[in-house]
């Protein structure tokens, strides 16, 4: 595959259309093939009446089906939360085969088998983010797709044979303790009353209630694999983070930047602020290079700013109470 000057000022959600992924664990081995998928478009929340509207402009976003094939090799587990597993990983092409811009290591997160929705959805709203808004690679990392793969026999191999069984060791593995293996997360824009469109919609729009993902829930019998492809970037914020004045004004301006995007994140907690990878972009409206990313986007949801009529209500929706006792774990 050949690479210009171009494919630098490409998204990175258009570099890959197919994903094989190699990975260990200490009882397990596993490769699995996966393709680009869909992701799960929201409804657009409006301050002015307290509801989630359907519209034709917050829809699926075109998934590229001939871009190139990516191949990783599974490296350490770097954290995991409700939605899922987060390990690095290593690129294993050739990188002259890859567009120049794609770094040799990865994240990859996975979903639990029952959260493959909520992963979808994390996947449009950083959709959102890169072709509405332009604020991946500066206040959120980039992301190089949404994947998935029916999870089959063949694609798992037990390394240490054991008359135990260990379900609970592999990245897309249900937690023991969840409340209900055979659901996924509500939503908010799942809840509530919904306010459709006076206007018909044209069949290939397809947005969060014509989405296979809005009547999805998990098959144990056929079960999907679900992974979203992200740049890395460093260690969590920290206490110690906190106390320092520059760290503090540079997270209110990537707050700012999200908020002014019209993006509610509705979970901001430390664990979901990262170091920004090496290669983050200079911000246009700061004219800096933030230090500090925003992750987890799975509760996000957005709104049109050019609609509403109630700036207090709107600022109180957006705010990421950074600093707040929600912040640190508090509440």
């Amino acid at each position: 595959m050949k690479t210009t000057q171009e494919d630098c000022k490409m998204s990175s959600l258009s570099f890959f259309s197919t994903l094989t992924l190699n990975g260990k664990t200490e009882h397990f081995s596993f490769c699995l093939d996966l393709s680009r998928s869909e992701s799960f478009p929201s409804h657009r929340f409006s301050c002015v009446d307290d509801e989630f509207h359907a519209d034709t402009r917050y829809s699926t976003y075109q998934v590229p089906h001939n871009a190139a094939h990516l191949q990783l090799e599974l490296g350490d587990c770097l954290g995991y939360g409700g939605t899922g597993t987060v390990y690095s990983a290593r690129v294993s092409n050739p990188l002259s085969d890859l567009p120049p811009s794609v770094p040799s290591e990865l994240v990859v997160k996975f979903a639990r088998l029952n959260r493959c929705r909520s992963l979808a959805r994390e996947a449009w709203i950083y959709n959102y983010l890169d072709e509405n808004e332009k604020l991946t690679g500066t206040v959120v990392p980039r992301c190089y797709g949404f994947f998935t793969s029916k999870l089959t026999e063949s694609s798992v191999e037990c390394t240490t044979p054991s008359s135990f069984e260990l379900p609970f060791e592999l990245p897309w593995s249900i937690y023991e303790y969840d409340r209900d293996p055979h659901r996924d997360s509500i939503l908010e824009d799942d809840i509530g009353k919904l306010v459709r469109p006076r206007t018909w919609k044209p069949d290939h729009i397809i947005t969060k209630e014509s989405s296979p993902w809005n009547s999805w829930a998990p098959d144990p019998d056929d079960p999907l694999v679900a992974v979203l492809l992200l740049e890395k970037g460093g260690q969590m914020y920290t206490m110690f983070d906190d106390k320092d004045p520059l760290v503090q004004e540079d997270v209110q301006l990537i707050c700012e930047d999200l908020e002014l995007a019209g993006v509610a994140h509705n979970d901001f907690r430390m664990p979901n602020l990262i170091r920004a990878p090496l290669a983050t972009s200079v911000c246009p409206r700061h004219n800096r290079v933030h230090q500090w990313n925003i992750i987890d986007f799975n509760q996000a949801w957005p709104l049109d700013l050019s609609v509403e009529n109630y700036p207090r209500d709107t600022d109180l929706v957006l705010d990421l109470d950074y600093r707040s006792g929600y912040f640190y774990g508090w509440q």
